[in-house]
């Protein structure tokens, strides 16, 4: 309606001006309705503009001036550093989807055929062990949605219990699936513009691009009931955890119905026989949500020791734990049992391609239980940066892999076809100027999928839940 009164005025704005018999209300009407439009166009423009602009640059409402300006500073909740350490991973993840191809070095470890770059030392590798990380997330994820369960466990609150975790399980799936579908429309728009390419062949048979394969991509996006962890992503590749991560949160709560009422002891038992039987039958990320889950129970249940040197024991236990965690984290994809540090591996359980699985799993579950009792290692992912990853986290996770395949993808090229890749520096500074130039798109782009999906679908699955919502029965 609006474009088509628009382009009725541009026809009569070629037709010769109102007559001076015609009625002043006439002309008068007409000007309103034009000078009203206009300002609602410029309005509109305005609004869109400041949506786009990154929520760390917007204008902060006055009840956040005035609780900076108080002299109380806000005390984060309990479990708020996870939200800086799934930051950091989501980040550390979209570092490997964006070097790993320009960079297949990567992908192994330091000193296999005398590659002794820097960059390829174990604790160094961190920055690019995106695999690790998505170990990360499923520990982190299994603590944090049975951390208040578990609380309520302790304090004997059943009927709480209850009702949370029902809004919870009703409200998952469309929390994690319509951000995911976005974005794989997203991908499908592009693919459909030519903007990004899809594999010639699929599972060995030819693939087209067409309505229909969207539609199967979907389904196999969403799909908990093949226990299987990969598919051929060929719209949005990285997405193959959403349905892992939703099959794992659906595990968390059924254990948390089930052991709600029993003793302490007999729920530590069976959560660890489960980690231990799912990593015997080869589902690492099963373990990992029940091992998260096992984390938050023993976060709730245990106390620091009064002890002074009692405690700097603990203290040094739990460091050594990270560390070792971190050393494990950093096990190279390729060629791993031929890498100096790692040669280790090739001869304890598992054998085959699953060792590597495993071990990322056992060092994901090291590095993420210590820190749930170091304080003083909570605070870096306390930090304004890490809490602002943590906030756009998921989105990042959604977004990076279109943007490495579009306008990343752009970026390099320009940077090689100025600057060159003939050679180790030319090549290495075009990917630097490359990276310095995307990196901050790529968080805008996230920031602003974050604002315009990611909390709407939050706010969508609130509003639908207490749309379904029986209505309470009067007492």
């Amino acid at each position: 309606m609006h474009l088509g009164h628009q382009s009725r005025e541009d026809e009569e704005a070629l037709l010769p001006q109102l007559s001076v018999e015609e009625p002043i209300r006439t002309r008068w009407s007409s000007s309103w309705r034009g000078n009203f439009q206009s300002f609602s166009f410029r309005v509109a423009i305005w609004q869109c503009l400041a949506f786009l602009r990154p929520s760390f640059l917007a204008k902060r409402s006055p009840t956040s001036e005035a609780s900076e300006k108080s002299n109380a500073p806000r005390k984060p909740h309990s479990t708020e550093y996870l939200d800086g350490v799934r930051g950091v991973a989501s980040l550390i993840v979209f570092i490997l989807h964006w070097a790993h191809v320009p960079y297949p070095s990567i992908n192994s470890g330091w000193g296999f055929k005398d590659n002794t770059s820097f960059w390829l030392l174990p604790f160094i590798r961190i920055i690019y062990s995106g695999a690790a990380m998505v170990a990360v997330f499923f520990v982190v994820s299994g603590f944090v949605l049975s951390h208040r369960f578990v609380q309520r466990m302790h304090r004997h609150e059943y009927n709480d219990l209850l009702s949370g975790l029902t809004s919870l399980t009703f409200r998952r799936a469309i929390r994690l699936f319509l951000p995911a579908f976005a974005s794989s429309t997203m991908a499908f728009v592009c693919a459909y513009l030519g903007l990004i390419s899809v594999p010639e062949k699929v599972d060995g048979k030819p693939f087209e691009h067409s309505f229909s394969s969207y539609i199967e991509y979907l389904d196999m996006e969403s799909n908990p009931w093949d226990w299987t962890m990969d598919f051929s992503g060929f719209y949005n590749p990285q997405l193959w955890s959403i349905a892992v991560e939703f099959r794992g949160s659906m595990v968390v709560f059924l254990l948390i119905v089930g052991l709600a009422k029993t003793r302490t002891a007999v729920r530590l038992f069976v959560q660890s026989f489960l980690i231990v039987h799912s990593f015997i039958h080869k589902r690492w990320d099963l373990a990992l949500f029940i091992a998260g889950m096992s984390l938050a129970e023993l976060e709730v249940l245990l106390k620091k020791p009064n002890n002074p040197s009692a405690r700097r024991v603990v203290n040094v236990l739990l460091v050594l734990a990270m560390i070792l965690g971190l050393f494990l984290c950093g096990y190279p994809r390729d060629h791993n049992t031929k890498t100096p540090g790692y040669m280790w591996s090739k001869y304890v359980w598992p054998f085959g391609a699953y060792r590597r699985r495993f071990w990322l799993a056992i060092g994901a579950m090291l590095f993420v239980g210590p820190v749930a009792f170091l304080p003083s290692v909570q605070s870096i992912f306390l930090t304004r940066p890490a809490r602002y990853l943590g906030r756009i986290s998921f989105a990042l996770y959604l977004v990076h892999g279109l943007g490495n395949r579009t306008i990343g993808k752009w970026l390099l090229d320009i940077c090689w076809d100025v600057i060159g890749k003939e050679g180790l520096w030319p090549y290495a500074i075009s990917f630097t100027i490359a990276s310095a130039l995307y990196f901050p798109l790529v968080m805008w782009a996230s920031d602003v999928f974050w604002r315009g999906v990611d909390v709407p679908s939050t706010n969508f699955a609130k509003w639908f839940e207490k749309r379904c919502a029986a209505p309470e029965s009067v007492r």
